[in-house]
């Protein structure tokens, strides 16, 4: 009969040896700062809480913008000409411009 610590001894080899996943590489982050409005930054911690409390993760604030982005990445061309750049002129038509227009 073998014994109780012979047994737990031969568990824990079984799980060391289990074959560990393989991660895909991750791809570096570059550190970018925005400026938001009071508002927009009340949105986007709004967003990651949302995802947090469905996910079941702490989502931070940089994640959910990158998934938001990673969301813009997807679309044709055609889709960020017809929604995203009227946002963008309606963004610097409120007056706060960083930059000047390309001569």
């Amino acid at each position: 009969m073998t014994s109780p610590s012979a047994l737990r001894e031969a568990e824990l080899v079984t799980h060391f040896m289990a074959a560990r996943k393989k991660r895909l590489p991750k791809e570096p982050l570059v550190v970018r700062s925005c400026t938001l409005t009071p508002s927009l930054d009340k949105t986007v911690k709004q967003v990651a809480q949302e995802a947090s409390d469905a996910l079941g993760w702490t989502i931070s604030t940089s994640a959910a913008v990158r998934s938001i982005l990673r969301y813009v990445e997807q679309q044709p061309a055609s889709w960020a000409l017809s929604y995203i750049f009227p946002l963008i002129e309606k963004e610097l038509s409120t007056g706060v411009i960083w930059g000047s227009k390309k001569k």
